[in-house]
């Protein structure tokens, strides 16, 4: 017996010291950076020209708002404030939409446009929570133009990413004008987002769900006439 305690009292320092051994390894963080996307509507000068004003026009035709055009001289305004990397408004005469870390400028327009899921149609005023999506829809605005800037390790660290910015003009936002210019979602007009394979996939998903509780219902109904 003596013999076995004399074992374990040796190998007992080796075990604790595996212990340790194995707990620092576990506790050790690592951290990976996100690759920075290489989409041709950031790369591409046309394709990203083409994507936000597909996108912004399919939301603003959901919301009974005409399709604004490009207008290369906000872009220019928009790419000198970008270049900055900073993620803030430049508060100049334009209405102004920020986004940062997208993996493309759709997924940028359709964060901007999502928004409207948080607002208040009946109120019909502003919010910070749901403001690039107004200014998105905004009926008197006419024009638009964006640029979109490789911020990785540039700047302050604010816009990491790509980061887009993109200029309205007339500005929206403007107190007292929410309820003329801010309208609820046409339902015809391209359903409840711009994707739409993603919405009529989901709509599909749905409508699966619900059936397969119908029958269910129907089953247990005719379960309880047999009882």
């Amino acid at each position: 017996m003596s013999s076995i305690f004399s074992v374990l009292l040796i190998l007992l320092p080796l075990f604790s010291s595996l212990l340790s051994s194995v707990d620092a390894t576990s506790a050790a963080t690592v951290t990976v950076s996100a690759p920075v996307s290489t989409s041709t509507e950031y790369t591409d000068t046309t394709d990203f020209k083409n994507a936000v004003l597909n996108g912004t026009n399919t939301y603003r035709a959901q919301h009974n708002a005409t399709a604004v055009t490009w207008n290369q001289s906000l872009a220019d305004y928009a790419e000198k404030w970008g270049n900055a990397c900073i993620f803030k408004h430049s508060g100049g005469p334009y209405g102004e939409n920020l986004a940062s870390g997208y993996p493309n400028a759709t997924a940028a327009v359709a964060a901007w446009g999502d928004e409207r899921t948080h607002y208040d149609f009946a109120a019909a005023q502003f919010s910070e929570t749901t403001g690039h999506f107004t200014q998105l829809v905004w009926k008197s605005t006419t024009s638009t133009g964006c640029s979109a800037t490789n911020c990785e390790g540039k700047g302050d660290g604010s816009a990491p990413g790509w980061f887009v910015v993109c200029e309205y003009h007339p500005p929206g936002n403007v107190i007292g004008g929410f309820k003329q210019n801010v309208q609820s979602q046409v339902k015809e007009q391209g359903g409840d987002c711009p994707q739409g394979a993603v919405c009529a996939a989901a709509g599909t998903v749905r409508a699966d769900v619900l059936g397969r509780w119908w029958w269910f219902g129907i089953w247990a109904v005719v379960g309880l006439l047999l009882l």
